[in-house]
C-alpha cells in the first residue's frame, strides 16, 4: 500500500522539529522544506525557494504540516485554499505569544504578526504543543500583556479545530545516575547569546540568586564562548552541548531550572526531569502542567520570591523521592507513541 506524502515546513530543523520529522517517517513519506529566513534580505528568495518547492511536490502530496506559523505557514495556507491542500500548524509557543519589552514573539513585528495570524485563521487545524497556547491569563512578568495565547493575537481563529498535542520524549537514552549527582546543585540549558534570550530565559534571576547564595552550585549550558556575561565565582559557563553530553550534565545536578518570561512545552525540563533532576519552573504555559506535583513553580518573576522559595526547596528532606517522581511522570506522560499516535490521527481525519 502506498503511504501518504506530507509535506513538512519549518523555519528550522531543531532537535524538536527532528524528532517529529522522525516521528512522522515511520508512516509517511514526509517531504521537508526548511525556510533558512536567517535575515529580511534572506526572506524573499527563501520564500521563492519555499514556492518551487510547493509547486513541484503539492500534486503528488496529501496534506502540509507547518511547525510553527509565521512566514514559514504563509504559501502553504494559501495552496490550502487554491488547491485544496489540507494544511496544518503545530503552535510552538512564539507563534502564541507578544512579549514587546524583550522583543519575543511572532506579533511584536507587525508584517510577521500579520503572516501568523493569516496562516492560523485559515489553516485546517491548529496542532499547539500545550493547551495554554491556545489562551491563558499571563501573572508571571509584566514584560508582555496580560493574557497571551494565539488566539488573543490572531483574530478570527476561535473557530479554527485544535488539538493540543505533547511532545513525547526518550526515557530509555534520558535516565538518572544518583553516583553523578552532586547536591545543592543546579543546572539550565538555553541561548547565552542574545539579550532577550538571556532575560526570556531567567538567567538573569538564575545569577543574581547565584550571587546571593554562594554556597550553592549553578551551571549555565549554552555560553558561546565570545558573549560577556558577569557571573560570580560559584556559576559555571558551559558552550553548547549534543544530547549525550546534556544528559551526562543532567544527571550530574540535583535541580532544573526553567524560569522562563514564556515557553511552550519546554523540552529540555522534561529531558532533565527524566534524568531525575527536581524541576524549578516559572508559572508560564505549559511549565506547571509538565512539573505537576514533582517540583516548585515560581509564581511571579522576583529575585526575593525566588530566593524564598530556594530556601523552602532546601529545607524539604524528601529529595530523592521528589527526583524519582520528575523522571516517572515525564516516562509515564509524555512519550514517542502518543505524539506520534495523536499526530496520526488528526493527519487522517484530513487525508481519507
Amino acid at each position: 500500500m502506498k503511504r501518504k506524502t506530507i509535506l513538512f515546513l519549518s523555519p528550522n530543523i531543531s532537535t524538536f522539529i527532528q524528532r517529529d520529522i522522525e516521528l512522522l517517517s515511520s508512516d509517511y513519506q514526509v517531504k521537508i522544506f526548511n525556510l533558512n529566513q536567517g535575515s529580511p534580505l534572506k526572506l524573499v528568495p527563501q520564500l521563492f525557494k519555499q514556492l518551487l518547492f510547493l509547486i513541484k511536490n503539492f500534486r503528488s502530496a496529501d496534506i502540509s504540516i507547518c511547525f510553527f506559523a509565521g512566514y514559514n505557514s504563509v504559501l502553504p495556507v494559501i495552496f490550502k485554499r487554491c488547491f485544496k491542500l489540507p494544511t496544518l500548524i503545530i503552535v510552538g509557543g512564539t507563534d502564541a505569544a507578544r512579549f514587546p519589552k524583550i522583543n519575543y514573539g511572532s506579533y511584536v513585528k507587525r508584517l510577521n504578526g500579520m503572516a501568523t495570524a493569516f496562516s492560523l485563521r485559515h489553516c485546517n487545524h491548529i496542532i499547539p504543543v500545550h493547551e495554554s497556547l491556545v489562551y491563558q491569563k499571563y501573572t508571571y512578568d509584566d514584560a508582555g500583556a496580560p493574557e497571551q495565547g494565539y488566539t488573543v493575537f490572531a483574530k478570527k481563529t476561535k473557530n479554527v479545530p485544535f488539538t493540543p498535542v505533547y511532545f513525547g520524549f526518550d526515557s530509555q537514552f534520558f535516565k538518572a545516575n544518583e553516583n553523578n549527582r552532586k547536591p545543592l546543585t543546579f543546572i539550565t540549558v538555553g541561548n547565552l547569546q542574545h539579550k532577550s534570550l538571556y532575560i526570556r530565559k531567567g538567567y538573569d534571576l538564575i545569577i543574581e540568586l547565584a550571587r546571593r547564595r554562594p554556597e550553592l552550585s549553578f551551571t549555565l549550558v549554552g555560553w558561546d564562548g565570545k558573549t560577556h556575561i558577569d557571573v560570580p565565582k560559584n556559576v559555571q559557563l558551559l558552550p553548547y552541548m549534543n544530547q549525550t553530553e546534556v544528559k551526562t550534565a543532567f544527571t550530574e545536578h540535583e535541580f532544573y531550572f526553567q524560569l522562563s518570561v514564556m515557553e511552550g512545552m519546554p523540552n529540555a525540563l522534561c529531558e532533565a526531569m527524566l534524568c531525575g533532576c527536581i524541576p524549578i519552573g516559572s508559572n508560564v504555559s505549559g511549565i506547571p502542567f509538565v512539573i505537576g506535583d514533582t517540583g516548585y513553580i515560581l509564581e511571579q518573576r522576583n529575585i526575593d520570591k525566588l530566593d524564598n522559595l530556594i530556601e523552602n526547596i532546601l529545607s524539604n528532606d524528601n529529595r530523592k523521592a521528589l527526583s524519582k517522581a520528575a523522571r516517572e511522570r515525564i516516562k509515564e506522560n509524555f512519550t514517542y507513541y502518543r505524539r506520534q499516535k495523536e499526530l496520526s490521527e488528526i493527519i487522517e481525519l484530513y487525508t481519507k
